[in-house]
Order: C-alpha cells, then sequence, then structure tokens
C-alpha cells in the first residue's frame, strides 16, 4: 500500500506541474502578444517593454548576466525598408537581445533562444494582409510562443535543484523579423566566450500544431546523434518532420554558422501568419505542454553526452544565396521532400493565388529551372524578371499542370 500511495503522488506531481507549465506558458505569451506591446518592433517602446518583461522573468529565476555585460545586449545596424527601390529609406535601429546564464560549473554550454521582436504596426511592409498598415500585429504564435518556452525551460533548470552536466544561455533575440539581426550580433560573442558551446536549440512559431500533430524540427545533420535522441524520445501523440540543413529562416542559422551544431523546432505556418489575427485565444497550449515535455527529455538526453560533434549540412557549402525580386505569394515548405517545392499556404492576392495554386500543390519547375526543394525555388526565382510571363509546372492532387503566370 505505502508504494501505491507513493506511486498516486508520483503522477499526481507530474500532472500538477503539467498544468502548471500550461498555465506559465499561457501568461507569458498573453503579456507578451498583448496590444499594449504594440507588436514589440525593434526599436520601439513596444520592443522596450517586452524586453522589460523577459529581464524581470530571468532575475526572479535568480540567473545571472552572462560575463561581463548585463541581462540587455545592446546592438544596432541599418536597415533599408526599400531595397529595390533608387531611393532607399534606410533606418538606424538599436536592438535590445535578452541573455541570461545558468551556471553549474560545467565544461559545456547549450544554448535554449527564441525571437521575442514582431512587426508592430507594419511599419516595415512585412504584414502578409495588404491591408493591415497601422494595424497591430501581436504575434502571438510568432514568437511570444517560442519565448514562453525559452522562460519555462530556464525556470525548470534553475528551481530544479539539480546541476546539469551543462551550462545554460537563455537568450531572447530581437530583430529577427528584420533579418536575424539579434542573433547576428550576439552568436559570436557567446562562441568566443564560451568556445565550448555545442548545441543551440532555436523555438520559432511553435504554439499552433495542426491537426496531424506535425513538429517540424530542422538541424538533424548538425550533429550525428540528433537523430536517434529526437526519435528515441518522441511521445506517440506526435510526428516529428525533420530536416537536415542547419540553415532555415530563424535565428539557429547564425549560430550554424559559428561551426555550432542547431535545432530548430517550428510547428508550421498557418493563415495567421504575420497577419494582425495571430492572437493569444488561437495558440494550443496543451500541445505547448507537450512540445515542451518533450524538448526536456531532449535536452536531458543530450547534456549525458555534451560533447556534440559539428557537422556541416549543405547550404553550408553555397557560397551564396540568391537574390530575387519576384514573389509568388506562397509559404513553402522547407523540407526536402526530393519531388519539389510544397506549397504551405498561399496570400490572398498574389500570383499564385490569382492563377488558382493552393495548399498541398508541388511546384516541381518555374521557367527553365527544375525544382525540388527550397533552394532551387529560390534559384528560379532569382532568374525572373517582373511583367513578363513565365511557364510553371506543379502537381495537383496527383495530377501534372502547367500554366503560365505574368509577375
Amino acid at each position: 500500500m505505502k508504494y501505491l500511495v507513493v506511486f498516486i503522488l508520483f503522477f499526481s506531481h507530474l500532472y500538477v506541474d503539467a498544468q502548471e507549465i500550461e498555465k506559465n506558458l499561457k501568461k507569458h505569451i498573453s503579456i507578451l502578444a498583448s496590444d499594449s506591446l504594440q507588436g514589440r518592433l525593434t526599436g520601439t517602446i513596444g520592443e522596450e517593454m517586452a524586453a522589460e518583461y523577459i529581464q524581470t522573468q530571468f532575475k526572479q529565476l535568480n540567473l545571472t548576466p552572462l560575463s561581463s555585460f548585463s541581462f540587455i545586449h545592446n546592438f544596432s545596424f541599418t536597415y533599408n525598408s526599400n531595397p529595390h527601390s533608387n531611393q532607399p529609406n534606410t533606418d538606424t535601429i538599436i536592438g535590445k537581445n535578452i541573455v541570461a546564464f545558468l551556471d553549474n560549473r560545467a565544461t559545456h554550454t547549450f544554448v535554449i533562444g527564441g525571437h521575442y521582436d514582431h512587426l508592430g504596426h507594419n511599419e516595415y511592409n512585412l504584414s502578409t494582409d495588404v491591408n493591415s498598415k497601422g494595424l497591430i500585429h501581436n504575434g502571438a504564435d510568432d514568437n511570444a510562443s517560442g519565448v514562453a518556452m525559452v522562460i519555462e525551460l530556464a525556470r525548470n533548470y534553475s528551481q530544479n535543484n539539480i546541476i546539469e552536466p551543462v551550462n545554460f544561455i537563455f537568450v531572447c533575440f530581437s530583430g529577427e523579423e528584420l533579418g536575424l539581426m539579434g542573433s547576428k550580433a550576439i552568436s559570436g560573442i557567446i562562441k568566443q566566450k564560451y568556445p565550448n558551446t555545442s548545441l543551440m536549440l532555436n523555438f520559432d512559431m511553435i504554439g499552433r500544431m495542426d491537426s496531424n500533430n506535425n513538429l517540424n524540427i530542422g538541424g538533424v545533420g548538425t550533429s550525428p546523434n540528433f537523430t536517434s535522441i529526437l526519435n528515441d524520445n518522441k511521445p506517440s501523440s506526435i510526428n516529428l518532420v525533420l530536416d537536415s540543413s542547419g540553415v532555415g529562416p530563424s535565428d539557429h542559422s547564425s549560430f550554424y554558422y559559428q561551426d555550432i551544431p542547431v535545432l530548430f523546432f517550428f510547428t508550421g505556418l498557418h493563415s495567421d501568419y504575420h497577419k494582425p489575427t495571430d492572437d493569444t485565444e488561437k495558440i494550443n497550449l496543451g500541445k505547448m505542454g507537450t512540445i515542451f515535455s518533450y524538448t526536456k527529455s531532449v535536452l536531458d538526453s543530450l547534456a549525458g553526452n555534451p560533447n556534440l560533434t559539428f557537422t556541416l549540412t549543405k547550404l553550408k557549402q553555397k557560397t551564396k544565396t540568391p537574390n530575387f525580386k519576384i514573389t509568388l505569394g506562397i509559404f513553402p515548405d522547407y523540407k526536402d521532400y526530393g519531388d519539389g517545392l510544397h506549397i504551405q499556404d498561399v496570400i490572398e492576392g498574389k500570383p499564385a493565388y490569382t492563377y488558382g495554386l493552393k495548399k498541398g500543390d508541388i511546384i516541381t519547375r518555374i521557367g527553365k529551372t527544375n525544382v525540388t526543394d527550397i533552394y532551387t525555388y529560390m534559384e528560379a526565382l532569382s532568374k525572373l524578371k517582373k511583367n513578363k510571363r513565365y511557364r510553371i509546372t506543379y502537381i495537383s492532387n496527383k495530377k501534372t499542370n502547367t500554366i503560365k503566370i505574368k509577375f
């Protein structure tokens, strides 16, 4: 009977912890994605308010500033809001990364991060809603959800009365939406001060897991042990969509270029992406709780053997990312399926929408370029010119179609 009581108390404790985690996640997201923060655009008062909230959370957990500077790491950059114009509009912007350290006196260090900036009132025309100028873009999923996970992992590891075999750096980046500016500014500093940094785990948009329960994880090719550990710790309730590349459209890329193994957790794009409708009530807290528990298991497993080997993935070997002025108006799937570029969604009013392309279609050729993945897709767009028609071949419902689109 004694062992039964202990068993019941143990699992009751787990249940209470799960509820507490979801409660805390909701609190963080609700505050960061509230109208009072005005969309958290880098360099604005709303971003400063968000930075103060995150810093306060780190202080309450008795974490320490990273090395010699405070929790706030200021950086500046210039941003051209109209790069294709003959009269560019260039602003100088000051951003604030929020960085905290958990010193376990270990040899190796893990970085856990996510960006907290968003689009503000669409000052820089980055919204996918063509009629949203001046409206608040709260960014609940993008990326208050990722920041909430960073804070809760910081809470777990700093308050669990366990000294892990790795140190932790918890960092919330600014300037991601304007070109990964915050992570570019801090990644080199972290690598210099902590040369044995052997993992960067990045959360970006992990609050809207779809009905298929897919969790996208990038960077699995950047260290040999990642795939097996990710699969071994996977709960039965989620499906993993793994991608080997260390480079993607988020802050882990900056650490990959410092030769640090990376993992990128992402639950996918949706119709509210970069729109004023990305709000707190649409977040799936239960599934976020599952991702939290899964992430914790993965980190604990990796910490058992933290001397992770860095491995180059294919994009690092490319000398240049293509530049292009043409947009098709789709949300691409970044996973390499090998049979073309899979469309996650289309943007209303853009060429893809106008000419009938839809979610689930697979683009296989644009103009004279065969399209097999995101990289050949970008290469194809770089060759196009405005106001000209190009033939596009795509697969829809297992049927191959060809259309001509004017860009």
